[in-house]
């Protein structure tokens, strides 16, 4: 009996596993048809935080992007490699400013491209721009890690020697450890620092030929770039805008001021004058210039996001490695509400 028993049990057994098989194959079948992958047929995915490192290594070293300084605007993450490039710019440094809608000189934005491998894998390519300066590159999961796979590709800058941080992976392939720069594909993003042509309401006296005027250092000149113009308008207020060390961080007492001005502002009639001002040792490679510039276009960038017009800024710089304190701050902006005479 015993035997016949365990005969029978044996049986049973095969006969079920025969029907788990049936049924599992029958699933996979019905996945198939369906155009359906099942979970453990998945590829693996990148690790987003890597290579999110890798670009943002990249193009944080070109002097306007130094993360000490430079502000970047961002909107809601679509993406967990979105989030991830917000976590590194974040950690990096960089002023994140959060905007509904694409708008600022600095707009962060990250995507990725699939690409077709020519042996079987499927690299992606990765894309982070910021303003119009974006860096580029392919990665793929190879014995489960996370490898560049292509140069990087950096579009709408000067070319420059840019490190790698390229040790960040754990087999990474010299092969691929080189930059390459080619010409920017993006939209056209205004420069606020370049000079403008003021508009129908204040401006209407501005001369049209003046648009691509260079702006010079006013601590060469001893007198504004917009000279002329300010000859038909008067000092209505002003202010000085400080700013921290080596810093473009505008703050909430400066933003408080910029309130008070464009309330007081009137379009048909009034311009602001803006000067960016840095003077004495910096910490910074050529940051005199930088910090000064980056001043002015902060405090401009500001007023626009308010609502203003960009010919309603007449923005400029004053920087020197020695002070001025006679005459202009060391570290801030100078900013004059300006309105025009009664003829």
């Amino acid at each position: 009996m015993g035997s016949l028993y365990l005969a029978g049990k044996a049986l049973w057994i095969r006969i079920w596993q025969a029907l788990t098989l049936a049924v599992v194959a029958s699933s996979l079948s019905a996945c198939s048809v369906l155009g359906l992958t099942a979970p453990w047929d998945k590829p693996d995915t990148p690790d987003h935080e890597l290579i999110a490192s890798n670009l943002v290594n990249s193009i944080s070293q070109f002097p306007h992007l130094n993360p000490l300084m430079a502000t970047v605007q961002v909107a809601k993450p679509r993406s967990a490699f979105d989030h991830q490039v917000h976590k590194e710019l974040d950690g990096r440094g960089f002023k994140l400013e959060t905007v509904a809608i694409e708008e600022g000189l600095n707009q962060v934005k990250s995507a990725i491209k699939r690409v077709d491998g020519n042996t079987g894998s499927n690299p992606q390519v990765y894309v982070l721009a910021i303003g119009q300066v974006s860096v580029e590159r392919a990665y793929d999961v190879v014995a489960d890690r996370t490898v560049p796979v292509s140069e990087q590709i950096i579009r709408g800058v000067e070319e420059r020697t840019v490190t790698l941080n390229d040790d960040i992976f754990e087999v990474p392939d010299s092969t691929y450890s080189s930059v390459s720069f080619q010409a920017y594909e993006g939209p056209k993003i205004e420069d606020m620092l370049a000079a403008t042509a003021p508009g129908s309401k204040a401006g209407s006296w501005w001369k049209r030929e003046k648009q691509t005027a260079v702006k010079k250092n006013m601590y060469e000149t001893m007198t504004s770039n917009y000279k002329d113009v300010f000859t038909g308008y008067e000092d209505v207020q002003q202010s000085i805008l400080i700013f921290p060390n080596d810093s473009l961080r505008l703050g909430d007492a400066n933003k408080q001021i910029i309130d008070e001005y464009v309330a007081k502002m009137d379009p048909d009639t009034d311009v602001l004058s803006v000067i960016g001002c840095s003077h004495g040792e910096t910490g910074i490679s050529n940051g005199n210039s930088l910090l000064a510039l980056g001043r002015a276009n902060r405090v401009k960038e500001a007023f626009l996001f308010s609502g203003l017009e960009h010919d309603q800024i007449l923005d400029e710089g004053c920087w020197a490695p020695q002070t001025f304190d006679d005459v202009m701050p060391r570290r801030g902006v100078v900013l004059t509400l300006k309105r025009q005479k009664n003829s």
